[in-house]
């Protein structure tokens, strides 16, 4: 329902200036979405048929207050406003209707006022707005996309600020932290898309509120990686570095697998309860809620273990390469 102010209806004896009132009205009726001129409230129709049409043309100040007298016609004061005694119209507002399978979307709903506020541009003269009760959350609709990417890359910096904090030692736990944090918030808006969820305000909430849960097994897992490294000894060859990773795997995993996978289960129990209420706030924030905990477990738990033992071997040959860069010249210098 779009209900349409008229803060500047002008001279109504002025025939010139009801065809554009009536142009105004017939443009929201003519948007595919309209219900047509039967869901619209417009009280110069009303007036129109009350004076005739010859009449309608010499309308005067009084003829809008002798209208409005009438018992069929009182429902109109609601929608009018007149200057006293004298029956000058001040403004008025109209409504109209409109339906479609499309607009049960937020983003459709959106577009659809937008269409509004485009034709209602166009007669600036008559100094007209436009409300819909949902306008306050379909205004933040064009905003939620760049929200999103700032709310997740904000939580990216931070976490990687922090992580750096706390384990600054090891640069290599620090980048991986970053970037599978950044790889469960991305993984998160692609299934997102691929199951066809648009933007809007309850998956906002429930996006912003899963990007925090995707922070907590990844730096658990980091943090339990970075300082196991001090409780062993320091490796001397390649084959003690193996040993001393895998030992450090296992002390992690053991300390951080068990517990991260009673988290993740136990929320998703809880979260899954929500699927017995048959509303859509419920079926977003599950479908948002268990593809952050299945990616966060991955993620942490496998993903995080492979990265470590990969950039291990591609830092130790990149050790042993400077290390015989370094050796040549002095053997040629001797």
């Amino acid at each position: 329902m779009a209900t349409i102010f008229v803060n500047n209806p002008g001279n109504l004896s002025n025939p010139s200036q009801i065809q554009r009132l009536n142009k105004l009205v017939n443009e929201m009726e003519s948007l595919p979405e309209s219900w047509g001129s039967s869901s619209t409230n417009y009280f110069i129709r009303d007036l129109s048929d009350f004076l005739g049409e010859e009449s309608l043309n010499d309308l005067n100040n009084g003829s809008i207050n002798e209208f409005l007298k009438w018992p069929e016609n009182k429902h109109w004061k609601a929608f009018v406003r007149t200057d006293g005694e004298n029956g000058t119209l001040k403004r008025f507002f109209f409504t109209t209707a409109y339906h479609g399978e499309r607009l049960k979307e937020w983003a459709e709903r959106a577009n659809l006022q937008n269409k509004w506020r485009d034709i209602i541009d166009k007669y600036n003269d008559l100094n007209a707005t436009v409300f819909n009760d949902e306008g306050l959350f379909l205004d933040l609709i064009n905003n939620m996309p760049t929200d999103a990417w700032q709310s997740a890359l904000a939580t990216l910096i931070c976490m990687t600020t922090i992580c750096a904090l706390f384990m600054g030692g090891e640069w290599r736990t620090v980048i991986l932290a970053g970037i599978t944090i950044g790889s469960i918030i991305l993984g998160t808006l692609g299934i997102l898309a691929w199951m066809d969820i648009t933007m809007d305000p309850i998956m906002m909430a429930a996006l912003v509120i899963s990007i925090g849960f995707s922070i907590d097994i990844p730096a658990h897992v980091s943090y339990h990686f970075y300082s196991s490294g001090f409780d062993l000894p320091k490796p001397i060859n390649k084959n003690d570095r193996h040993s001393f990773l895998n030992q450090r795997l296992t002390t992690t995993l053991l300390a951080v697998g068990i517990p991260a996978l009673q988290a993740a289960i136990s929320t998703s129990f809880c979260v899954l309860a929500l699927l017995l209420v048959p509303l859509y706030m419920a079926q977003i924030f599950v479908k948002i809620m268990f593809s952050c905990i299945i990616l966060c477990v991955i993620h942490s738990l496998i993903l995080i273990p492979a990265l470590i033992v990969l950039s291990d071997g591609i830092l130790w040959n990149l050790f042993l390469l400077c290390h015989n860069t370094e050796s040549v010249p002095n053997s040629i210098e001797s």
